[in-house]
């Protein structure tokens, strides 16, 4: 067996595996990978040879985005967890000791069905882990401009791709740093930092870069562009809706609030109404550089 291991947004976790080349398994990872040998948050070791076998109690069976999840639980908080598709096929099998330390992955069907398992087996672990140590896994496409990150946040389909490529587009000096599932973590003065992460969605953003967050912004379709700065309850529950939740497990969900309430200590969501234009770029770019 092999050791990789990788490093996001600060936190480094391993990989024990026997593939010939990691990189063609996890190539998304390339950018994060590390020589770096301290203590890992978590190790995932990949065995196709362990025979999964149910423990414990059912928790529920939990959609999310394009993967669904079956969680059991035994003991305190050890997890088996089954990885399935959009169309409902088993990819992946995890199996983990208390606290998600220790961590057996079997993955199953084809090249692309093992890489969308194990991929979404080591964001589990990496949420999991990663929630008390004021970090969250955000569903958001963001745009570094003037040296700050910019995260859009809206549920599938609303358009957060289309604003950061208007962004790209329209306002000069932007980038888009990932589209879908970058990480956001308190640095230890309390600013509110966004990492690049290996999880874009469906375009390959993967860059190992942070910046501190600059505007937290919920796009809605509309017929007219228009913003407004939402209360502290809205704003709460467009960031709870915006990130992965482990509802399942009471104190990591507990810690993923406790971490959206220092970041809303510290700056506004707002709520942008518009339409796939320019000028919808523009409102949101104006607003928050006068924020």
């Amino acid at each position: 067996m092999q050791t990789t291991n990788y490093k996001v947004a600060g936190h480094l976790f391993q990989i024990v595996h026997n593939e010939a080349d990691i990189a063609e398994l996890l190539p998304s990872y390339e950018p994060f990978r590390t020589d770096e040998v301290a203590d890992p948050l978590f190790v995932i070791t990949i065995d196709n040879k362990v025979v999964p076998a149910w423990q414990g109690r059912k928790l529920g069976y939990f959609p999310c985005n394009s993967a669904n999840f079956e969680v059991h639980r035994h003991g305190v908080s050890s997890y088996q967890i089954l990885i399935l598709d959009e169309y409902e096929i088993p990819c992946a099998f995890l199996q983990s000791d208390d606290g998600m330390h220790n961590i057996t992955v079997v993955t199953r069907g084809s090249k692309s069905m093992s890489q969308f398992g194990m991929n979404n087996a080591i964001m589990l672990a990496y949420t999991y882990c990663t929630a008390p140590l004021n970090t969250l896994l955000m569903h958001s496409s963001v745009v570094e401009n003037g040296g700050k990150a910019h995260m859009f946040l809206g549920a599938s389909g609303r358009g957060k791709s289309t604003h950061s490529d208007l962004w790209v587009k329209h306002i000069a000096g932007s980038t888009l740093i990932n589209d879908d599932n970058p990480v956001l973590r308190l640095a230890s003065d309390g600013t509110a930092i966004i990492y690049g992460s290996p999880w874009s969605g469906k375009r390959p953003i993967y860059k190992n870069v942070c910046y501190p967050i600059g505007g937290l912004v919920a796009i809605e379709q509309s017929l007219q562009n228009s913003i407004k700065r939402e209360p502290i309850p809205v704003a709460f529950g467009i960031m709870l809706g915006s990130c992965s939740t482990m509802k399942f497990d009471k104190a990591i969900h507990m810690h993923v609030c406790h971490t959206i309430t220092k970041v809303l200590e510290q700056m506004p969501v707002y709520t942008l109404a518009c339409r796939p234009d320019a000028d919808a770029a523009q409102l949101s770019h104006s607003t928050l550089q006068n924020e």
